[in-house]
């Protein structure tokens, strides 16, 4: 009965002490990705407006806090969090030196409809579209919408899932502490 005790304590606290490092350890936001079927090794690149491709990691060097979402036009919580988002973007720019990225994952075909909406929402943020949709493989994003606060060195240190004021309440206070 004791080595039982014994061994099953043990397992609970190898358990928690994976649980805690898992929860605790910061990831490094993704820059590169596999290609779907090749298996290659390769860079997430991202379109902006105008169609121009370029390398997602261009538009985060490191030295600055980054907040991402990853959005859909057809997701009514990511607009609604984007209308949020637009309402504090520029206090929080001001007071944390935050730059936010809002990162569409709608097809190829959808571009156009993309930044149609952005204009028409009048969102003044930068927003990319990942159309092949490997930054959303990389992070392991299944629902939208989905926010990361990215630190200065690169790191993820904040994911709130899906959209809430309390969760956007949180996200500042996150940010203030770091």
């Amino acid at each position: 009965m004791h080595c039982y005790l014994t061994n099953n304590l043990t397992i609970s606290l190898v358990i928690l002490l994976f649980c805690t490092c898992h929860i605790t350890a910061q990831s490094a936001f993704p820059f590169s990705s596999v290609h779907g079927s090749t298996k290659e090794p390769l860079d997430i690149h991202v379109r902006d407006e105008n169609g121009q491709k370029s390398y997602l990691e261009t538009h985060m060097p490191q030295g600055k806090l980054y907040l991402v979402s990853v959005w859909a036009t057809w997701c009514r919580s990511c607009r609604s969090e984007l209308r949020a988002v637009q309402k504090v973007y520029c206090d929080w720019a001001d007071d944390y030196d935050v730059e936010f990225l809002a990162i569409s994952v709608d097809t190829p075909t959808d571009h156009p409809k993309i930044f149609a909406l952005a204009k028409k929402m009048k969102w003044d943020f930068k927003i990319l579209h990942d159309e092949y949709g490997y930054l959303v493989g990389e992070l392991g994003v299944s629902l939208l919408p989905r926010m990361f606060l990215v630190d200065r060195k690169g790191h993820i240190v904040y994911e709130p899932k899906g959209y809430s004021t309390t969760a956007l309440k949180k996200l500042e206070k996150k940010m203030s502490s770091l």
